[in-house]
């Protein structure tokens, strides 16, 4: 259960982290120090806001959950054209070098994305990362076979989705579901979680945005999602714990092309109420 930490000589009771509290349980004591109201640590979900904001560092919270770890804090500016000009930037990588990517590299990417938002800050979102290539072609070979089955029973599936031309396609040594992508992020949590599915897209779209500052490129991986989603036979070969459940996987490795401007896009669709 979270708890609030205050150095009474730092603080200044400025009330700062009092009038910021997103869900209104800090309150100032007979002292005018800031305390956590009666019940406070039943209803507190860790966001941390109050210990971001103390100008003096007098504020912290505690909490089982939370790593020790500390990232140093860095005023950063950014212009609208630099965060714009990275962000139409971004391309959806359907061709990958073969090279692996380092683990080291890869921790350093999923250390920003840990910090995705969360409904209420469960932070119930975890994640499985394939970093064998050689078990990513052994998971992607058995979506095939769910493929397979889809194409030899339901016609109608069949006909929308062309999983028999994908299926050979695969024979034939071109991998149509991972793109040969070295690597494959799943994202799951607890099934029971009434947050985990929007939880989960929005931490998969830090990754998919973060990923080129790391040098590395991404793609939704849908076609395998739907596989994992629709056979029991990958969902038993992906192993995740017992009660969770996968949300979406997402390619992940060295883009093979480099690409040298930015394509056109519909209009903004904008209505203003």
């Amino acid at each position: 259960m979270p708890s609030l930490h205050l150095n009474a000589d730092a603080c200044t009771k400025c009330g700062i982290c009092i009038a910021n509290c997103p869900i209104r349980i800090i309150a100032p004591d007979e002292n005018g120090l800031p305390a956590l109201v009666s019940g406070g640590e039943a209803r507190c979900m860790a966001c941390g806001h109050c210990e971001s904001l103390c100008p003096t560092n007098a504020v912290s919270v505690a909490d089982e959950r939370l790593s020790d770890q500390r990232c140093p804090f860095q005023e950063v500016s950014l212009a609208p054209e630099k965060l714009g000009a990275y962000l139409r930037s971004r391309r959806s990588i359907r061709s990958y070098r073969e090279a692996p990517v380092d683990k080291k590299v890869l921790e350093g990417l999923f250390d920003v994305v840990r910090y995705a938002p969360t409904a209420r800050n469960t932070q119930t979102v975890r994640w499985l990362l394939i970093h064998d290539t050689k078990e990513l072609k052994r998971l992607t070979g058995i979506a095939i076979d769910w493929m397979r089955h889809v194409a030899a029973t339901d016609a109608q599936m069949n006909a929308a989705y062309d999983f028999g031309g994908l299926v050979a396609a695969w024979e034939n040594g071109y991998d149509p579901i991972c793109r040969k992508a070295p690597h494959l992020a799943v994202a799951y949590g607890p099934e029971d979680s009434h947050f985990t599915g929007n939880d989960a897209i929005i931490a998969l779209s830090y990754l998919d945005a973060a990923a080129p500052a790391f040098g590395l490129g991404t793609c939704w991986a849908g076609l395998f999602q739907a596989a994992l989603t629709n056979w029991e036979p990958l969902r038993k070969a992906l192993d995740l714990p017992a009660g969770c459940v996968s949300i979406y996987a997402m390619m992940l490795g060295y883009p093979e092309a480099k690409y040298h401007r930015i394509p056109k896009r519909n209009p903004l669709s904008l209505t203003w109420r």
